[in-house]
């Protein structure tokens, strides 16, 4: 991680650049690990200072996570709404998974925080899985205030995935190829639909 000398900048900017440095820096640790020390030493800036951005260390952690949730999010293809439902699962999936892969360390931590029973790391999640959501729906033609069945379902499938995308990143999955997890990611959402639907018969 560069090192920067001591620039003035605004409040905005000092407190962008130094979440930018806690993300770069998330992509080699768990967030727990990224040090305000380090941080500050990387702009340029006393430790207290770091501060006067950040009331804690924790709300310093939770803009970073955030700023890599958001990230995250930034690589999901945006539905459109006259696309083919299924092409736009498989392209959105591979580009999801294509970039949890080559970011594991963000990912997981973003995942393991929302574990920690720490409130603002679980309401993160929650929002983050939320337009997941959202962007799944909207792909095969719902809203997310849509048939509460399908809603229900789909979210469903989003934590299924969170949770197998997350055993396969860390090893778990060995053997299993990209490949063969999303036609397994993919089949498994065309089905709970299907029967969603069925019983909203």
């Amino acid at each position: 991680m560069s090192t920067t000398g001591r620039t003035r900048l605004s409040p905005e900017e000092r407190r962008a650049q130094l979440v930018a440095l806690g993300t770069e820096m998330l992509s080699t640790r768990p967030i727990d690990e990224v040090s305000v020390d380090d941080i500050a030493a990387a702009a340029g800036i006393s430790r207290g200072l770091l501060f006067h951005y950040f009331a804690t260390k924790h709300d310093f952690h939770v803009a970073v996570a955030t700023a890599a949730a958001e990230e995250m999010l930034s690589h999901l293809p945006i539905p459109d709404p006259g696309g083919d439902g299924l092409e736009q699962l498989r392209a959105s999936l591979g580009a999801w998974i294509d970039y949890v892969d080559s970011h594991r360390a963000p990912y997981l931590s973003l995942v393991r925080g929302a574990m920690s029973g720490d409130p603002a790391m679980q309401t993160l999640f929650e929002w983050t899985r939320a337009r997941v959501t959202a962007r799944v729906l909207e792909g095969f033609g719902y809203q997310p205030d849509g048939p509460a069945i399908v809603v229900l379902a789909v979210r469903g499938w989003v934590g299924f995935v969170e949770d197998t995308v997350t055993t396969w990143l860390q090893g778990d999955g060995i053997g299993i190829e990209r490949d063969a997890l999303l036609e397994l990611l993919e089949r498994s959402l065309l089905s709970l639909i299907r029967s969603a639907l069925d019983v909203a018969r």
